[in-house]
């Protein structure tokens, strides 16, 4: 695999930064037991965070790769842990909602590694295109490339 010390890079960074938003934000894992419009908020926000980094990470990383890949799904994975090992080994004071904290980073996790793949392999299509464009301009002589600015500035 060539991208393998990116990977490494990536999926490290990934689990740190998930671990180190689950330590930080674990004082208001309480407020989800509120059982007004505020709990939900909460869960929502955590659910929300923990997706824009599996999407984030995954179409990042996708965006190199030629071709479908994994690699948004084992992102969903490391970025899941920390929080779901968390809540079961601290009491973070969830109670009763202990399940639906864990079954909404699961689905936050999941949802974000969905849609980053999907983004990822737009994304691929855009950079390969835009890598073929630079790559073909650099074969081009420089009277082509003033006609064709020319051609640019008369339209």
């Amino acid at each position: 695999m060539d991208n393998l010390p990116r990977f490494i890079f990536y999926a490290s960074g990934i689990l740190m930064i998930s671990a180190a938003f689950t330590l930080i934000s674990s004082e208001f894992l309480g407020m989800i037991n509120t059982p007004s419009y505020a709990g939900l908020l909460v869960l929502l926000g955590f659910g929300l965070v923990y997706m824009n980094l599996v999407f984030l990470s995954g179409r990042r990383f996708m965006r190199r790769l030629q071709g479908p890949n994994p690699v948004p799904y084992i992102f969903a994975l490391l970025v899941a842990a920390p929080p779901l090992v968390w809540v079961q080994i601290y009491d973070a004071g969830l109670g009763e909602s202990e399940l639906t904290f864990m079954f909404t980073v699961i689905v936050a996790c999941g949802s974000g590694a969905f849609f980053g793949h999907r983004t990822g392999l737009k994304a691929q299509i855009k950079f390969q295109e835009n890598l073929r464009e630079y790559l073909n301009q650099d074969r081009k002589t420089p009277d082509d490339l003033k006609d064709s600015q020319n051609n640019l500035n008369k339209n």
